[in-house]
């Protein structure tokens, strides 16, 4: 008796959770793969799967070489990135994702001999 009322109450409480409230902008996201363009204020990384993401720039965008810090200049296409971005609400009301750390490979070094 108390378990079908335990699993019915669960499945009302499930369904009252408006959508919304499982999918909300403003969580990190993580974009990895290659840079194919870098623009002014944007820069476009394809991706494994062959999909390119748009992800915006702005001041607050933090350019990271291993551990040290970097200018945007320093990213080219061709390099790999991991860039982490919050998913937010452009003026125009559209969904656009806005980078908060842009993750550069290590600096390559020479073998010595």
């Amino acid at each position: 008796m108390t378990r079908p009322f335990i699993l019915s109450a669960a499945l009302v409480a499930a369904l009252a959770i408006p959508g919304y409230a499982l999918a909300h902008e403003g969580h990190p996201h993580k974009v990895m793969g290659t840079v194919t363009a870098l623009h002014e204020n944007h820069l476009e990384v394809k991706g494994s799967d062959g999909k390119t993401s748009t992800i915006t720039l702005n001041e607050k965008t933090k350019v990271l070489r291993g551990k040290a810090k970097v200018t945007l200049e320093e990213l080219k296409p061709g390099e790999r990135v991991v860039v982490t971005a919050m998913e937010t609400k452009g003026n125009d009301g559209k969904a656009m994702m806005v980078a908060t750390e842009i993750r550069l490979g290590t600096a390559k070094t020479t073998a010595s001999k």
